[in-house]
């Protein structure tokens, strides 16, 4: 996720009434380790003002890691049931739907945590390098496209913007900066990070765009 699209989101729940938003589902989550220190403006900007307001949220991923609340598969049917217990008001998922190969199933899922009057915040890349997390459909859709996807929602605000570049995104890091460089000397060591760095590096001072969407249950 980019700094800017971060500010963005965050602004976006920040303005909500807590009774609106909250209870809040993070999709596709990832671990504390990513949202704190690889990429520590998600935290910064969107779970921790979300904590000081005393919002609750919770992160949810297919992997078992600190940091992850709830480790399940959207596939599995028992694990919706558990989810549709929670009583979510809003869904937020940010750069997953161009890396699963049924982001319209996917994409129903998420409309479906959420209540009728609840909130979804989406963001997809627009301008963005291949990367391999398993897969990249390259799925890069604009603000109407995005919003299509979930249908039984109306768009209340999107926007398709500039952010920063793959320097801004590993720079933050120095642990991050010598796990890249290491990774580009070995591509014979875990291949598809090495050719994820590798397509990004064009990107080093090119600048990304994101296309974030929030979107009302009808």
């Amino acid at each position: 996720m980019l700094a800017e699209e971060a500010k963005w989101l965050g602004a976006r729940i920040g303005l909500m009434a807590p009774e609106d938003v909250f209870p809040l589902c993070d999709v596709g989550s990832s671990t504390a380790e990513f949202r704190e220190q690889v990429q520590p403006w998600i935290d910064s900007y969107i779970f921790r003002p979300i904590r000081e307001r005393g919002g609750s949220a919770k992160h949810i991923d297919i992997k078992a890691a600190a940091g992850v609340d709830l480790v399940g598969d959207f596939s599995d049917p028992a694990f919706l049931k558990r989810l549709a217990g929670l009583k979510f008001r809003s869904a937020f998922c940010a750069n997953l739907l161009e890396q699963v190969p049924n982001r319209e199933e996917i994409a129903a899922v998420i409309t479906g945590i959420v209540p009728p009057g609840g909130f979804l915040f989406i963001t997809c890349p627009y301008r963005y390098p291949v990367h391999l997390d398993p897969i990249d459909t390259r799925y890069r859709p604009t603000v109407t496209e995005l919003a299509e996807l979930f249908p039984g929602t109306t768009l209340v605000e999107g926007e398709t913007f500039s952010g920063g570049t793959y320097w801004d995104a590993i720079s933050g890091s120095p642990l991050t900066v010598v796990k890249t460089a290491l990774r580009l000397l070995a591509p014979f060591y875990h291949y598809r990070n090495w050719r994820t760095n590798v397509n990004h590096l064009p990107w080093l001072r090119r600048r990304f765009q994101v296309t974030c969407v929030v979107l009302r249950k009808d």
